[in-house]
């Protein structure tokens, strides 16, 4: 093998289960992988790093060298064809992680599961529905860390060192229809700012986890397996009213909270934002139309922003060799 292209999904977050620890499990979540935006990354063997990108160079050698250091090999050549957008609410540096790491696994021949794939550059500390979506994609459910013995804070990945991913409790294919992503022009959670809304906010309120798997449960669960968009848009929408999703929301500022007004009160069935966001997914029977209205609704507000139609990925990242 002389060359591969890996194409990686995106995963939309909808919300973490649990940040109490009550029960001796932390995070937990669920979410939804999508197909666009992606990854498109041409991968080449080399005898030094040379990466070809227009955001994402510093990250990439970052990404390389950490995989290095316990799976030793020569180089590789990277070019990036198409890159998700950072710091969005798109799950952008574990799709980024783990398709650099395949591409070399792959080329180098290590043999390597996904599974070990992440632990080497370091993702899943939180959650595992990134890992999930790059694997298989679909819809995706985790369930979390022991705590305090696996993961002994309520800390993002990024600022929690070598945790193991999180099991994954299912895996469900999402019905064939067109979704909207919405993306307001507003401010990014990411780095210092989000470590520090962890720090300070966690442990969540014990009933916040409770009531999150119940909706879990007894309402997405079953409109996801009988394919009733309306009552999975309406547990979307209540997810937005409480608990860490409040968080997140209330950390974005006016423009978010505006957008994510304007799409509830449409005729879309439920719209709920991916992890801090400031990416929105809605759930709608006439999405063409609801795109319209929202373009134009996004001109009125002071930063405009931006919509896109994709749909969902039920089987992960996708390889081309040669």
């Amino acid at each position: 093998m002389h060359h591969v292209k890996i194409t990686t999904p995106s995963r939309l977050h909808f919300s973490l289960l649990d940040l109490n620890g009550a029960l001796g499990r932390i995070d937990g979540g669920f979410g939804l992988t999508i197909a666009d935006p992606n990854f498109q990354i041409i991968a080449e063997r080399s005898t030094d790093i040379d990466v070809s990108t227009s955001i994402y160079r510093e990250r990439a050698i970052t990404v390389l060298q950490r995989f290095q250091q316990t799976y030793p090999f020569p180089g590789i050549k990277l070019t990036f064809e198409s890159e998700i957008p950072t710091h969005s609410g798109f799950g952008s540096g574990t799709q980024l992680a783990l398709g650099i790491a395949q591409a070399v696994n792959l080329l180098y021949e290590f043999g390597l599961n996904v599974q070990q794939l992440a632990q080497a550059v370091g993702r899943g500390g939180t959650s595992g529905i990134g890992i999930a979506a790059f694997d298989t994609g679909g819809f995706i459910v985790d369930g979390g860390h022991r705590f305090p013995e696996e993961k002994a804070s309520f800390l993002p990945s990024s600022a929690v060192g070598d945790i193991l991913p999180p099991p994954i409790l299912l895996r469900y294919p999402f019905p064939e229809l067109p979704l909207l992503i919405v993306m307001p022009n507003c401010s990014r959670i990411y780095g210092d700012k989000e470590i520090e809304l962890f720090r300070t906010l966690c442990p969540q309120p014990e009933w916040v986890a409770q009531k999150l798997s119940h909706i879990l449960l007894l309402q997405i669960l079953p409109a996801l397996v009988e394919g009733d968009m309306y009552n999975l848009g309406k547990a979307l929408n209540n997810i937005q009213t409480f608990g860490w999703k409040r968080v997140e929301i209330d950390a974005q500022g006016a423009e978010l909270q505006a957008t994510l007004n304007f799409l509830q009160d449409s005729r879309a069935f439920g719209a709920g934002v991916s992890s801090w966001g400031p990416a929105i997914c809605v759930i709608t029977e006439d999405v063409d139309r609801l795109k319209q209205e929202t373009d134009a609704f996004l001109k009125t507000l002071p930063n405009g922003g931006t919509s896109f139609i994709t749909h969902a990925n039920n089987f992960g990242a996708s390889v081309v060799s040669g």
